[in-house]
């Protein structure tokens, strides 16, 4: 473990934001013994937990049901859509209009990839959370069915308003989609980037979408100042929020870029870093 300075003096953390992927969880969507007892410990000294994902909300589920005591809001889909979980209720949504997803999935086909085209999630079980994809072009092996389906008009109409457009790919196909993405829509949309060296996404939102957007809404309405929010993750996605939180902790398995804006590098997500964070931080201060 390190740290970008030698001391970090910080206000009592009232708000904790965690990113799931390579960080609260790994791929097995399982939370550790040891993380779940240092999130009830947090829970009971009244810090609220926040849940901040680049998964939709149907695929937060699984990990959120791990933590029913302790988990209150939800950004989801990098900051598309906000929610309460205790109350189920829906702070707000940005949904991609559908002429505008349709021009991204045709810029998406023209690059040569397969574009996938993710529903919001706002009702519960598959048929709320489906994801579309090209019915001629191969697809990724996480693309199980029945709620990832062929459309057959996917260049010509949409069935519902996405939450995003992704492709998904190495990071050397990815990447260069990635910049010509943003070259061809100058901003008028937001474009980010996470995943693994297999599994690199490049996924398209509304344009004022981000995991920051969530953050900031949620840190509002708790009227949390930013020097009492820690946040903790390991990508690209998580960078605006760990530079905004009083306390940005970078995993140990985080990408070096990630790890070199960091307050502070924790242990990877196998060795429990989330854990010694909020010892650090929320215990030992």
């Amino acid at each position: 473990m390190t740290t970008t300075t030698a001391s970090l003096p910080h206000a009592a953390i009232r708000a904790l934001f965690l990113d799931i992927d390579g960080t609260l969880c790994t791929s097995d969507d399982r939370i550790s013994p040891g993380v779940k007892h240092a999130l009830h410990r947090v829970h009971e000294k009244g810090v609220e937990i926040v849940l901040c994902t680049g998964r939709t909300r149907h695929r937060v589920s699984p990990v959120a049901a791990q933590m029913p005591d302790t988990a209150g809001y939800i950004v989801s889909a990098n900051g598309s859509v906000l929610m309460h979980l205790g109350s189920n209720i829906t702070i707000y949504r940005h949904l991609l209009p559908v002429p505008v997803a349709l021009r991204v999935i045709s810029a998406i086909v023209e690059a040569g990839s397969e574009p996938y085209v993710f529903e919001d999630s706002d009702r519960p079980g598959i048929e709320g959370s489906r994801v579309l994809f090209h019915p001629e072009k191969p697809v990724g092996h996480w693309a199980e069915r029945p709620r990832y389906r062929p459309h057959a008009e996917i260049m010509e109409s949409l069935p519902f308003e996405p939450v995003c457009v992704s492709a998904f790919g190495t990071p050397a196909t990815m990447r260069p989609l990635a910049a010509r993405l943003m070259e061809e829509f100058h901003g008028e949309l937001a474009i980010i980037q996470s995943g693994s060296e297999s599994d690199w996404g490049v996924e398209i939102y509304a344009g004022n979408v981000s995991k920051l957007l969530g953050v900031e809404t949620v840190a509002a309405r708790l009227d949390v100042d930013r020097e009492a929010v820690m946040a903790i993750g390991d990508h690209i996605n998580d960078v605006e929020m760990l530079k905004w939180a009083g306390i940005g902790v970078a995993m140990g398995n985080a990408l070096p870029e990630i790890q070199a804006i960091a307050d502070w590098v924790t242990d990877d997500v196998l060795r429990d870093g989330v854990a010694r964070a909020i010892e650090k931080f929320i215990f030992d201060a």
